[in-house]
This record gives structure tokens, sequence and C-alpha cells, in this order.
């Protein structure tokens, strides 16, 4: 009597035929160069009717997308909708400073994995970069090439002082591994973090979030994007 197949619990599915990176075999992915003129969020990429030029991003509250993007047959059935997009920046998986650091290490690898799902499923692919303290330097940037387009949300990075400073101290620290050709950003970045851009020649280009689109005086609040 043949053996029933062993269920696939721990997502082997998201990391088949992949190549691994530094100490912590962190998934390694290959993005595109082209620049999406526009970015829009998951929660609202199967109503979007006109996709030409456009991302879509996942600078959204993890609940929006982790069932998805946790069960192979939820996420296959989307890739006829990512298809659609000119490319799909890798998911922005929370990373917390007071989440234990084995917690964030598996925060960046399962964007990572997910993104070499992606590109096995012939999908344009830019990878988002998230870090923490000083501590996640040694897995934050690996599994991205150098010299390469990557994604990173400002959202939040400068709602208090101390969000602010662990945020620029990284970005310096992301120029310094990566070297990048282009950022593209979600949010604004500080005057200084621009210029160092300028001065090392990194082309720069930054998206309005959702939540500023908000008209509050018209109550346009969409609940669905849940910020």
């Amino acid at each position: 009597m043949p053996k029933k197949p062993v269920k696939d619990v721990f997502g082997f599915w998201q990391i088949k035929g992949a190549d691994f990176s530094g100490k912590y075999e962190i998934p390694i992915v290959h993005g595109t160069s082209k620049i999406p003129e526009s970015l829009v969020p998951f929660s609202a990429c199967e109503k979007e009717t006109e996709t030409k030029n456009k991302a879509v991003h996942f600078y959204q509250l993890d609940e929006n997308f982790i069932g998805c993007l946790s069960s192979e047959i939820k996420l296959t059935k989307k890739l006829d909708t990512f298809r659609k997009y000119q490319s799909v920046i890798l998911p922005d998986y929370s990373v917390y400073r007071d989440m234990s650091l084995a917690q964030q290490i598996f925060q960046v690898y399962k964007s990572r994995a997910i993104g070499n799902f992606l590109m096995q499923n012939g999908i344009q692919i830019i990878p988002n970069v998230r870090w923490g303290d000083e501590r996640t330097y040694e897995f934050a940037f690996e599994g991205i090439d150098k010299w390469g387009v990557v994604t990173i949300g400002a959202q939040g990075g400068y709602n208090n002082k101390e969000n602010t400073q662990y945020f620029e101290t990284g970005f310096y620290k992301m120029l310094e591994v990566l070297d990048p050709a282009t950022i593209l950003c979600y949010g604004e970045l500080s005057d200084s973090l621009k210029a160092e851009c300028s001065l090392r020649k990194i082309a720069l280009k930054t998206y309005q979030t959702e939540i500023s689109k908000v008209d509050w005086k018209k109550g346009t609040f969409q609940q669905e994007f849940n910020f």
C-alpha cells in the first residue's frame, strides 16, 4: 500500500529551486531593473483595473497578507493577478526590535522565500529591505544583489526620535552593504538621506503612502487598507 504523502506544513514549497546566502541561509532573489510608476496595495490588487507600469506592494498590516502568503494554494491562485502587473515588491513582514532575534530572522527569511516562489513562477520581483537594530544587519541585507533596485518602507520610520535613529542608521548600513543603483521608497525620506543618495549618485523614487492619500474631511478613509 503506497504511503500517504506528507503534508508540507513548513513552507518547503516556497524555496524549491532556491539558492541561499549567509550564515542564516536566506533565500537569494534577483529583482527587476524596471521602475514602477505607481504602487498598488496587495489588498486592492484584485480590484485594480489599470495595472500597466504598476507594482503590487505589501506595506500594510501583516494580517492583510499573511494568510495568503502562508498557503501554496492561495498564493498560486494569486499568480494570474500578479502577472498583470509590471512587478511585485516582496512582502514587508514586520521586524520589531522587541521581537526575539529568531523571529526577526524568520521575518526576513519569509520575504525572500516568497520572492523565490514568485521568481520560480515567472513573476518579476523587487526586493524589499527591512531592518531593526544593529543586530539585524548580519541578515537583513542577505539574499539581495548588490547594485540593483531595492524598496524600503519609511512609513513609521519617523514617528518618534528613537525610531528615526534606528531607521536612518540602518539606511546608511544598507547603502554600505548593497550599494543600490536605485531605491524605491514607500513614504518620504528626510532631507539628509535624500542628500546622501544624491551624493552617492543613487537614483531615488518615492511613492505616496495610502494613508497620506486619505481625505479626512471628505471621509474617504478606506478600512480595507488597514494601514
